[in-house]
Protein backbone atom coordinates (compact mmCIF):
# COMPACT_ATOMS: atom_id res chain seq x y z
CA UNK A 1 0.00 0.00 0.00
CA UNK A 2 1.33 3.34 -0.50
CA UNK A 3 2.11 5.83 2.22
CA UNK A 4 0.21 9.29 2.36
CA UNK A 5 3.05 11.55 1.84
CA UNK A 6 2.97 14.37 4.56
CA UNK A 7 6.04 16.79 4.17
CA UNK A 8 7.46 18.32 1.33
CA UNK A 9 11.66 19.60 1.49
CA UNK A 10 13.19 22.08 -1.15
CA UNK A 11 16.91 21.88 -1.31
CA UNK A 12 18.14 24.62 -2.66
CA UNK A 13 22.20 24.08 -3.84
CA UNK A 14 24.95 25.82 -5.56
CA UNK A 15 27.26 25.72 -8.78
CA UNK A 16 30.13 23.95 -7.00
CA UNK A 17 30.66 20.04 -8.28
CA UNK A 18 31.74 19.17 -4.84
CA UNK A 19 28.53 20.81 -2.59
CA UNK A 20 25.16 18.39 -4.61
CA UNK A 21 26.68 15.06 -4.43
CA UNK A 22 26.13 15.42 -0.42
CA UNK A 23 22.90 17.03 -0.76
CA UNK A 24 21.54 14.51 -3.25
CA UNK A 25 22.92 11.63 -0.64
CA UNK A 26 20.94 12.66 2.44
CA UNK A 27 18.23 13.48 0.50
CA UNK A 28 18.03 9.64 -0.44
CA UNK A 29 18.89 9.06 3.13
CA UNK A 30 16.30 10.96 4.38
CA UNK A 31 13.91 9.18 2.41
CA UNK A 32 14.75 5.99 3.17
CA UNK A 33 14.08 6.62 6.48
CA UNK A 34 10.78 8.68 6.27
CA UNK A 35 8.33 7.03 3.99
CA UNK A 36 5.89 10.10 4.08
CA UNK A 37 8.21 12.34 2.95
CA UNK A 38 8.99 13.82 -0.65
CA UNK A 39 12.14 16.10 -2.04
CA UNK A 40 12.70 18.51 -4.42
CA UNK A 41 16.12 19.53 -5.34
CA UNK A 42 16.67 22.98 -7.57
CA UNK A 43 20.48 22.54 -9.19
CA UNK A 44 22.17 23.66 -11.96
CA UNK A 45 21.93 21.77 -15.22
CA UNK A 46 25.48 21.37 -15.19
CA UNK A 47 24.85 19.24 -11.78
CA UNK A 48 21.58 16.99 -13.81
CA UNK A 49 23.52 13.94 -15.17
CA UNK A 50 25.84 13.44 -12.93
CA UNK A 51 23.03 13.70 -9.34
CA UNK A 52 20.99 11.14 -11.85
CA UNK A 53 23.18 8.56 -11.83
CA UNK A 54 23.90 9.00 -8.01
CA UNK A 55 20.07 8.29 -7.69
CA UNK A 56 20.44 5.26 -10.30
CA UNK A 57 23.54 4.03 -8.39
CA UNK A 58 23.02 4.07 -4.71
CA UNK A 59 20.66 1.06 -4.58
CA UNK A 60 16.95 2.72 -3.79
CA UNK A 61 13.96 1.38 -3.72
CA UNK A 62 11.45 2.63 -6.97
CA UNK A 63 10.00 4.20 -4.06
CA UNK A 64 12.32 6.29 -2.94
CA UNK A 65 13.41 7.41 -6.49
CA UNK A 66 9.61 8.63 -6.88
CA UNK A 67 9.78 10.78 -4.12
CA UNK A 68 12.81 12.68 -5.35
CA UNK A 69 12.38 15.41 -7.86
CA UNK A 70 15.61 17.04 -9.56
CA UNK A 71 14.71 20.99 -10.75
CA UNK A 72 17.69 21.92 -13.24
CA UNK A 73 18.62 25.85 -13.29
CA UNK A 74 20.26 27.69 -15.77
CA UNK A 75 21.88 26.61 -19.43
CA UNK A 76 24.40 23.95 -19.48
CA UNK A 77 28.07 25.81 -19.07
CA UNK A 78 31.89 24.29 -19.30
CA UNK A 79 31.93 22.09 -16.49
CA UNK A 80 34.65 24.58 -14.36
CA UNK A 81 32.96 27.59 -15.60
CA UNK A 82 32.13 28.55 -11.83
CA UNK A 83 31.51 31.89 -11.86
CA UNK A 84 28.31 31.94 -14.74
CA UNK A 85 27.06 28.72 -12.83
CA UNK A 86 26.85 30.51 -9.96
CA UNK A 87 24.89 33.62 -11.39
CA UNK A 88 22.50 31.47 -13.14
CA UNK A 89 21.38 30.43 -9.76
CA UNK A 90 21.28 33.69 -8.53
CA UNK A 91 19.34 34.68 -11.34
CA UNK A 92 17.36 31.81 -12.79
CA UNK A 93 16.28 30.17 -9.39
CA UNK A 94 13.33 31.85 -8.31
CA UNK A 95 12.06 30.92 -11.69
CA UNK A 96 12.35 27.14 -10.90
CA UNK A 97 11.30 27.78 -7.32
CA UNK A 98 8.53 29.17 -8.47
CA UNK A 99 7.66 26.44 -10.71
CA UNK A 100 8.19 23.98 -7.57
CA UNK A 101 5.19 25.67 -6.08
CA UNK A 102 2.75 25.48 -8.88
CA UNK A 103 3.37 22.13 -9.59
CA UNK A 104 3.88 20.21 -6.09
CA UNK A 105 0.78 18.98 -6.92
CA UNK A 106 -0.14 15.97 -5.85
CA UNK A 107 2.28 16.17 -3.51
CA UNK A 108 2.10 18.44 -0.11
CA UNK A 109 2.82 21.78 -0.26
CA UNK A 110 6.67 22.41 0.38
CA UNK A 111 6.91 22.73 4.10
CA UNK A 112 10.67 23.52 4.81
CA UNK A 113 13.15 25.08 2.45
CA UNK A 114 17.03 23.81 2.61
CA UNK A 115 19.93 25.94 1.03
CA UNK A 116 23.44 25.54 0.45
CA UNK A 117 24.96 28.76 2.99
CA UNK A 118 27.56 29.66 0.78
CA UNK A 119 24.38 30.42 -2.01
CA UNK A 120 23.38 33.10 0.61
CA UNK A 121 21.28 34.57 -1.82
CA UNK A 122 17.95 32.35 -1.53
CA UNK A 123 16.91 33.68 1.48
CA UNK A 124 15.92 36.81 -0.86
CA UNK A 125 15.28 34.68 -3.75
CA UNK A 126 12.87 32.39 -1.31
CA UNK A 127 11.24 35.39 0.19
CA UNK A 128 10.74 37.27 -3.13
CA UNK A 129 9.32 34.04 -4.96
CA UNK A 130 6.73 33.51 -1.95
CA UNK A 131 5.63 37.32 -1.96
CA UNK A 132 3.79 35.90 -5.46
CA UNK A 133 1.67 33.22 -3.56
CA UNK A 134 -0.02 34.56 -0.70
CA UNK A 135 -2.51 31.99 -0.31
CA UNK A 136 0.01 29.50 0.53
CA UNK A 137 2.23 29.40 4.00
CA UNK A 138 5.38 30.11 3.73
CA UNK A 139 8.15 27.62 3.58
CA UNK A 140 10.35 27.46 6.74
CA UNK A 141 13.86 28.02 6.20
CA UNK A 142 16.78 25.86 7.27
CA UNK A 143 20.41 26.60 6.58
CA UNK A 144 22.89 23.51 5.45
CA UNK A 145 26.43 23.91 6.07
CA UNK A 146 28.72 22.21 3.07
CA UNK A 147 31.99 23.00 4.42
CA UNK A 148 33.79 22.60 7.40
CA UNK A 149 33.05 24.18 10.86
CA UNK A 150 36.27 25.96 10.89
CA UNK A 151 35.79 27.79 7.81
CA UNK A 152 32.20 28.90 8.64
CA UNK A 153 33.40 30.25 12.09
CA UNK A 154 36.09 32.32 10.03
CA UNK A 155 33.56 33.69 7.53
CA UNK A 156 30.67 34.39 10.56
CA UNK A 157 31.67 33.47 13.80
CA UNK A 158 32.09 35.46 16.52
CA UNK A 159 35.61 37.14 16.91
CA UNK A 160 36.40 34.94 20.23
CA UNK A 161 36.01 32.57 17.75
CA UNK A 162 38.43 34.02 15.25
CA UNK A 163 36.41 35.42 12.62
CA UNK A 164 36.50 38.08 10.24
CA UNK A 165 34.22 40.20 12.24
CA UNK A 166 36.95 42.50 13.37
CA UNK A 167 37.46 43.57 9.35
CA UNK A 168 34.58 46.49 9.13
CA UNK A 169 36.05 48.28 11.90
CA UNK A 170 39.58 48.27 10.68
CA UNK A 171 38.26 48.85 7.07
CA UNK A 172 36.57 51.83 8.68
CA UNK A 173 39.35 53.33 10.33
CA UNK A 174 41.89 52.71 7.33
CA UNK A 175 38.87 54.26 5.01
CA UNK A 176 35.26 54.75 5.74
CA UNK A 177 33.94 54.75 2.22
CA UNK A 178 35.74 52.09 0.76
CA UNK A 179 33.73 48.72 2.64
CA UNK A 180 31.00 46.76 1.38
CA UNK A 181 28.33 48.33 2.58
CA UNK A 182 25.28 45.98 3.08
CA UNK A 183 23.18 47.85 0.54
CA UNK A 184 25.80 47.08 -2.39
CA UNK A 185 25.99 43.27 -1.54
CA UNK A 186 23.93 40.41 -3.48
CA UNK A 187 21.37 40.23 -0.53
CA UNK A 188 19.67 42.67 -1.42
CA UNK A 189 19.65 42.40 -5.77
CA UNK A 190 21.67 45.57 -5.92
CA UNK A 191 23.60 43.42 -8.96
CA UNK A 192 19.98 44.53 -10.49
CA UNK A 193 20.31 48.34 -10.79
CA UNK A 194 20.96 49.53 -13.81
CA UNK A 195 21.25 52.59 -13.11
CA UNK A 196 25.25 52.86 -11.72
CA UNK A 197 27.25 55.87 -11.98
CA UNK A 198 30.22 54.02 -14.13
CA UNK A 199 32.60 57.16 -12.97
CA UNK A 200 31.41 57.13 -8.94
CA UNK A 201 31.58 53.18 -8.88
CA UNK A 202 35.08 53.67 -10.35
CA UNK A 203 36.52 55.91 -8.13
CA UNK A 204 35.04 53.23 -4.95
CA UNK A 205 36.36 50.40 -6.91
CA UNK A 206 39.63 52.04 -6.23
CA UNK A 207 39.53 52.78 -2.51
CA UNK A 208 38.02 49.64 -2.21
CA UNK A 209 40.83 47.32 -3.97
CA UNK A 210 43.62 49.57 -1.75
CA UNK A 211 41.48 48.66 1.53
CA UNK A 212 40.93 45.19 1.39
CA UNK A 213 44.50 44.61 0.08
CA UNK A 214 46.09 46.23 3.02
CA UNK A 215 43.78 45.33 5.66
CA UNK A 216 43.32 41.40 4.72
CA UNK A 217 45.17 40.00 1.85
CA UNK A 218 48.49 41.39 2.91
CA UNK A 219 47.43 41.95 6.84
CA UNK A 220 49.42 40.31 9.75
CA UNK A 221 47.10 39.65 11.97
CA UNK A 222 46.68 36.54 13.94
CA UNK A 223 43.73 34.56 13.72
CA UNK A 224 43.07 31.98 16.28
CA UNK A 225 40.14 29.55 15.12
CA UNK A 226 39.31 26.63 17.62
CA UNK A 227 40.95 23.26 17.13
CA UNK A 228 43.18 24.65 14.58
CA UNK A 229 46.53 26.31 14.31
CA UNK A 230 46.70 30.21 14.22
CA UNK A 231 47.41 31.55 10.98
CA UNK A 232 48.04 35.43 9.79
CA UNK A 233 45.35 36.88 7.62
CA UNK A 234 47.63 37.10 4.81
CA UNK A 235 48.42 33.01 4.95
CA UNK A 236 44.90 32.47 3.49
CA UNK A 237 45.92 33.26 0.70
CA UNK A 238 48.84 31.37 -0.71
CA UNK A 239 48.65 32.46 -4.60
CA UNK A 240 49.21 35.86 -5.98
CA UNK A 241 46.24 37.54 -5.65
CA UNK A 242 44.92 39.58 -9.15
CA UNK A 243 43.52 43.00 -6.86
CA UNK A 244 41.27 43.83 -9.99
CA UNK A 245 39.47 40.49 -10.74
CA UNK A 246 36.07 39.85 -10.31
CA UNK A 247 36.55 37.15 -8.58
CA UNK A 248 38.54 38.68 -5.84
CA UNK A 249 36.34 40.95 -5.69
CA UNK A 250 33.40 39.69 -5.84
CA UNK A 251 34.54 37.39 -2.48
CA UNK A 252 34.11 40.53 -0.23
CA UNK A 253 30.33 40.85 -1.85
CA UNK A 254 29.79 36.91 -1.05
CA UNK A 255 31.40 37.53 2.68
CA UNK A 256 29.02 40.32 3.50
CA UNK A 257 26.30 38.33 2.50
CA UNK A 258 26.82 35.87 3.63
CA UNK A 259 26.94 37.70 7.46
CA UNK A 260 24.02 39.40 6.65
CA UNK A 261 22.14 36.20 6.30
CA UNK A 262 23.23 34.42 9.01
CA UNK A 263 20.21 35.17 11.73
CA UNK A 264 17.51 34.35 9.47
CA UNK A 265 17.39 30.58 9.29
CA UNK A 266 15.87 28.80 11.97
CA UNK A 267 18.09 25.83 11.91
CA UNK A 268 21.23 24.74 10.70
CA UNK A 269 22.33 20.86 9.20
CA UNK A 270 25.45 19.78 8.16
CA UNK A 271 27.11 16.78 6.61
CA UNK A 272 30.49 17.12 7.22
CA UNK A 273 32.10 14.68 9.85
CA UNK A 274 33.35 17.74 11.60
CA UNK A 275 32.36 16.13 15.26
CA UNK A 276 34.96 13.94 14.14
CA UNK A 277 37.53 16.14 12.07
CA UNK A 278 37.73 19.19 14.11
CA UNK A 279 35.87 18.19 17.29
CA UNK A 280 36.95 21.09 19.49
CA UNK A 281 35.66 23.55 16.20
CA UNK A 282 32.18 21.64 16.33
CA UNK A 283 31.74 22.74 20.11
CA UNK A 284 32.40 26.26 19.82
CA UNK A 285 30.15 26.44 16.27
CA UNK A 286 27.10 25.05 18.85
CA UNK A 287 27.86 27.59 21.09
CA UNK A 288 28.44 30.55 18.84
CA UNK A 289 25.54 32.95 19.14
CA UNK A 290 26.48 34.03 15.39
CA UNK A 291 25.04 30.54 14.47
CA UNK A 292 22.95 29.44 17.19
CA UNK A 293 20.91 32.68 18.86
CA UNK A 294 17.42 33.07 18.10
CA UNK A 295 14.09 35.03 18.89
CA UNK A 296 12.79 31.67 19.66
CA UNK A 297 15.24 30.44 22.04
CA UNK A 298 19.05 28.44 21.04
CA UNK A 299 19.02 27.53 17.51
CA UNK A 300 19.92 23.73 16.84
CA UNK A 301 23.34 23.07 14.41
CA UNK A 302 23.37 19.46 13.97
CA UNK A 303 25.04 17.19 12.20
CA UNK A 304 23.59 14.42 9.79
CA UNK A 305 26.72 12.97 9.17
CA UNK A 306 29.05 12.01 6.27
CA UNK A 307 27.90 9.24 3.80
CA UNK A 308 29.57 6.57 2.41
CA UNK A 309 31.31 6.75 -1.19
CA UNK A 310 32.19 3.76 -2.71
CA UNK A 311 33.79 3.33 -5.88
CA UNK A 312 32.38 3.17 -9.15
CA UNK A 313 32.40 0.73 -12.23
CA UNK A 314 34.73 2.33 -14.18
CA UNK A 315 37.77 4.47 -12.05
CA UNK A 316 39.28 5.99 -15.45
CA UNK A 317 40.76 5.39 -18.65
CA UNK A 318 43.73 2.92 -17.86
CA UNK A 319 44.01 3.17 -13.86
CA UNK A 320 42.98 0.33 -12.28
CA UNK A 321 44.85 -1.82 -14.62
CA UNK A 322 48.23 0.58 -13.54
CA UNK A 323 47.28 0.52 -10.55
CA UNK A 324 47.28 -3.30 -10.57
CA UNK A 325 50.85 -3.48 -11.97
CA UNK A 326 52.16 -1.48 -9.16
CA UNK A 327 52.69 -2.73 -5.31
CA UNK A 328 51.47 -2.18 -1.99
CA UNK A 329 51.84 1.34 -1.02
CA UNK A 330 54.01 2.54 -4.21
CA UNK A 331 52.29 5.22 -6.11
CA UNK A 332 51.49 8.43 -5.31
CA UNK A 333 47.57 9.48 -6.30
CA UNK A 334 47.42 13.78 -7.07
CA UNK A 335 44.69 16.01 -7.29
CA UNK A 336 44.33 19.58 -7.16
CA UNK A 337 39.96 19.72 -7.44
CA UNK A 338 37.87 21.12 -10.13
CA UNK A 339 40.53 23.99 -10.86
CA UNK A 340 43.89 24.04 -10.93
CA UNK A 341 45.29 26.89 -9.17
CA UNK A 342 48.85 25.22 -8.17
CA UNK A 343 51.29 28.41 -8.74
CA UNK A 344 54.58 28.51 -10.46
CA UNK A 345 56.33 25.46 -8.31
CA UNK A 346 54.20 23.02 -9.88
CA UNK A 347 56.69 21.74 -12.19
CA UNK A 348 58.94 20.63 -9.38
CA UNK A 349 56.12 17.71 -7.84
CA UNK A 350 56.29 16.13 -11.11
CA UNK A 351 59.70 16.68 -11.89
CA UNK A 352 61.23 15.08 -8.73
CA UNK A 353 58.41 12.01 -9.15
CA UNK A 354 59.86 11.46 -12.45
CA UNK A 355 63.58 11.62 -11.36
CA UNK A 356 62.88 8.71 -8.67
CA UNK A 357 60.66 7.10 -11.21
CA UNK A 358 57.92 7.16 -8.84
CA UNK A 359 54.70 5.75 -10.19
CA UNK A 360 51.99 8.19 -9.83
CA UNK A 361 48.25 8.87 -11.26
CA UNK A 362 47.66 12.46 -11.88
CA UNK A 363 43.52 13.40 -11.93
CA UNK A 364 44.23 16.44 -14.78
CA UNK A 365 40.30 17.10 -14.56
CA UNK A 366 40.49 17.97 -18.44
CA UNK A 367 42.96 20.85 -17.63
CA UNK A 368 46.04 19.22 -19.60
CA UNK A 369 46.24 21.70 -22.20
CA UNK A 370 46.57 25.26 -19.95
CA UNK A 371 49.26 23.66 -18.12
CA UNK A 372 52.84 24.74 -18.83
CA UNK A 373 54.67 23.20 -21.59
CA UNK A 374 57.40 21.58 -18.93
CA UNK A 375 55.09 19.82 -17.28
CA UNK A 376 53.31 18.75 -20.39
CA UNK A 377 56.10 17.16 -21.23
CA UNK A 378 57.40 15.49 -18.19
CA UNK A 379 53.90 13.71 -18.15
CA UNK A 380 54.41 12.47 -21.64
CA UNK A 381 57.94 11.02 -20.97
CA UNK A 382 56.34 9.65 -17.37
CA UNK A 383 53.61 8.54 -19.54
CA UNK A 384 55.82 6.66 -22.38
CA UNK A 385 57.91 5.12 -19.36
CA UNK A 386 54.71 3.74 -17.81
CA UNK A 387 55.24 5.53 -14.67
CA UNK A 388 51.80 8.03 -15.05
CA UNK A 389 48.40 8.17 -16.32
CA UNK A 390 46.87 11.15 -16.48
CA UNK A 391 43.43 10.61 -17.31
CA UNK A 392 40.55 13.78 -17.63
CA UNK A 393 38.37 11.83 -15.10
CA UNK A 394 39.35 9.32 -12.15
CA UNK A 395 37.02 7.94 -9.56
CA UNK A 396 38.92 9.10 -6.47
CA UNK A 397 37.39 7.20 -3.90
CA UNK A 398 38.38 4.23 -6.24
CA UNK A 399 41.52 4.96 -6.94
CA UNK A 400 42.34 5.59 -2.96
CA UNK A 401 40.64 2.22 -2.30
CA UNK A 402 43.27 0.73 -4.03
CA UNK A 403 46.24 -0.84 -1.74
CA UNK A 404 48.79 0.62 -4.12
CA UNK A 405 47.90 3.68 -3.27
CA UNK A 406 51.22 5.54 -0.92
CA UNK A 407 49.88 8.88 -0.33
CA UNK A 408 47.51 11.88 -2.08
CA UNK A 409 48.91 15.36 -3.23
CA UNK A 410 45.82 17.39 -2.62
CA UNK A 411 44.60 20.71 -2.82
CA UNK A 412 42.71 19.60 0.81
CA UNK A 413 39.30 20.34 -0.45
CA UNK A 414 36.86 19.60 2.27
CA UNK A 415 35.81 16.31 0.30
CA UNK A 416 38.69 15.23 -0.66
CA UNK A 417 40.21 15.52 2.63
CA UNK A 418 37.88 13.16 4.16
CA UNK A 419 37.78 10.50 1.54
CA UNK A 420 41.07 9.96 2.11
CA UNK A 421 41.04 9.66 5.55
CA UNK A 422 38.14 7.04 5.09
CA UNK A 423 40.14 5.17 2.62
CA UNK A 424 43.20 5.56 5.52
CA UNK A 425 45.52 7.03 2.73
CA UNK A 426 48.19 10.11 4.22
CA UNK A 427 47.41 13.68 2.34
CA UNK A 428 50.17 15.64 1.62
CA UNK A 429 48.29 19.27 1.60
CA UNK A 430 48.65 22.05 -0.67
CA UNK A 431 46.22 24.24 0.78
CA UNK A 432 46.67 27.15 -1.52
CA UNK A 433 43.73 29.93 -0.62
CA UNK A 434 39.82 29.55 1.36
CA UNK A 435 39.51 26.58 3.58
CA UNK A 436 41.86 24.65 1.83
CA UNK A 437 44.61 26.69 3.94
CA UNK A 438 43.29 25.92 7.32
CA UNK A 439 42.11 22.70 6.36
CA UNK A 440 45.99 21.49 5.51
CA UNK A 441 47.18 22.60 8.89
CA UNK A 442 44.45 20.23 10.52
CA UNK A 443 45.71 17.59 8.47
CA UNK A 444 48.95 18.03 9.83
CA UNK A 445 48.40 18.93 12.92
CA UNK A 446 46.28 16.03 13.38
CA UNK A 447 48.92 13.23 12.71
CA UNK A 448 47.26 12.44 9.17
CA UNK A 449 49.67 13.82 6.35
CA UNK A 450 52.24 16.27 5.62
CA UNK A 451 51.24 20.21 4.90
CA UNK A 452 53.52 21.31 2.29
CA UNK A 453 53.90 24.86 2.43
CA UNK A 454 56.98 26.34 -0.11
CA UNK A 455 54.66 26.20 -2.61
CA UNK A 456 53.24 29.10 -1.70
CA UNK A 457 53.49 32.68 -3.46
CA UNK A 458 52.35 35.98 -3.48
CA UNK A 459 52.69 38.36 -0.47
CA UNK A 460 53.73 35.02 1.49
CA UNK A 461 56.93 34.83 0.11
CA UNK A 462 59.38 36.12 3.05
CA UNK A 463 57.06 35.98 5.42
CA UNK A 464 57.26 33.26 8.53
CA UNK A 465 54.21 30.73 9.23
CA UNK A 466 52.80 31.49 12.14
CA UNK A 467 51.93 27.71 13.27
CA UNK A 468 55.31 26.59 12.37
CA UNK A 469 57.62 28.50 14.09
CA UNK A 470 60.94 29.05 11.73
CA UNK A 471 59.73 28.12 8.55
CA UNK A 472 59.96 31.53 5.84
CA UNK A 473 57.98 30.92 2.93
CA UNK A 474 60.59 31.10 -0.14
CA UNK A 475 58.14 29.96 -2.74
CA UNK A 476 60.95 28.63 -5.37
CA UNK A 477 61.26 25.30 -7.53
CA UNK A 478 64.10 23.97 -5.18
CA UNK A 479 62.70 24.58 -1.91
CA UNK A 480 59.19 23.25 -2.98
CA UNK A 481 61.19 20.26 -4.33
CA UNK A 482 62.80 19.70 -1.41
CA UNK A 483 60.17 20.13 0.58
CA UNK A 484 57.88 17.81 -1.44
CA UNK A 485 60.63 14.99 -1.57
CA UNK A 486 61.38 14.99 2.33
CA UNK A 487 57.59 14.85 2.83
CA UNK A 488 57.58 11.35 0.90
CA UNK A 489 60.49 9.55 2.30
CA UNK A 490 58.59 10.64 5.58
CA UNK A 491 55.94 8.99 4.58
CA UNK A 492 57.21 5.95 3.28
CA UNK A 493 59.01 5.42 6.70
CA UNK A 494 57.79 4.98 10.60
CA UNK A 495 56.13 8.12 10.43
CA UNK A 496 53.66 6.93 7.49
CA UNK A 497 53.13 3.71 9.79
CA UNK A 498 52.11 5.86 12.09
CA UNK A 499 49.41 8.05 9.87
CA UNK A 500 48.08 5.50 8.77
CA UNK A 501 47.73 4.33 12.04
CA UNK A 502 45.48 7.58 13.36
CA UNK A 503 44.26 8.21 9.92
CA UNK A 504 42.15 4.40 10.79
CA UNK A 505 41.05 5.38 14.05
CA UNK A 506 39.44 8.62 12.79
CA UNK A 507 37.98 6.42 9.83
CA UNK A 508 36.51 4.47 12.25
CA UNK A 509 35.05 6.93 14.56
CA UNK A 510 33.15 8.27 11.26
CA UNK A 511 31.94 4.92 10.65
CA UNK A 512 30.81 4.27 13.99
CA UNK A 513 28.82 7.37 13.80
CA UNK A 514 27.70 6.87 10.70
CA UNK A 515 25.49 3.87 12.14
CA UNK A 516 24.36 5.56 15.35
CA UNK A 517 24.51 9.15 16.21
CA UNK A 518 24.35 10.32 12.37
CA UNK A 519 21.58 7.91 11.39
CA UNK A 520 19.40 8.76 13.92
CA UNK A 521 19.70 12.51 13.68
CA UNK A 522 18.69 11.60 10.10
CA UNK A 523 15.33 10.27 11.24
CA UNK A 524 14.73 13.33 13.83
CA UNK A 525 15.28 15.99 10.97
CA UNK A 526 12.70 13.87 8.49
CA UNK A 527 10.14 14.69 10.73
CA UNK A 528 11.36 19.00 11.08
CA UNK A 529 8.56 20.94 11.03
CA UNK A 530 5.81 18.68 11.99
CA UNK A 531 3.98 19.78 15.43
CA UNK A 532 4.55 16.56 17.17
CA UNK A 533 8.53 16.64 16.98
CA UNK A 534 11.39 17.30 19.08
CA UNK A 535 12.73 19.46 16.31
CA UNK A 536 9.86 21.51 15.82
Amino acid sequence: MTTELKSHFVFGTTAAYSHVPPIIELSLSLLRHTPDLCISVLLHVNHLENSQNIIENEGVSDDVKARIKLWPVGEKREWNDMLNSFMDMIYKSGEVYAGVLIGSAPWPHPAIFIYDAVSFFYVTVKAKVEENFPHLKPTRLVAYNPLPVGEMLFLGGTEENGSLRWLDKTLDDFDPDARVKPENNLLSGANNDQSVDVEAQAAWMSKFVKAYKACLFESDRLIKIPGYTPFHAFERWGTEIDYTSVKEIGWFQYLAGFQACLPVPEMWISCYPSSVLESETFDAIQNDPNFTSGSGGKKEFLELGWFERKPKASWGEGVKEFLNKHGEKSVVYISFGTIVNAGPTLPALFDLLEETKTPYIYACGKQKNSLPQHIKDTLDLSEKEGICVAPDWVDQVGVLSHPSIQAFVSHCGANSTVESIEAGVPIISMGRRDDQSILASRVHAAGLGIELLQHRTGFSVGKEVAHRKGIVIEGTYDTFKAELASALERIRGEEGIQMRKTIKIMGDQIRQKRKAEWEENIKRFGLYGRESTALN
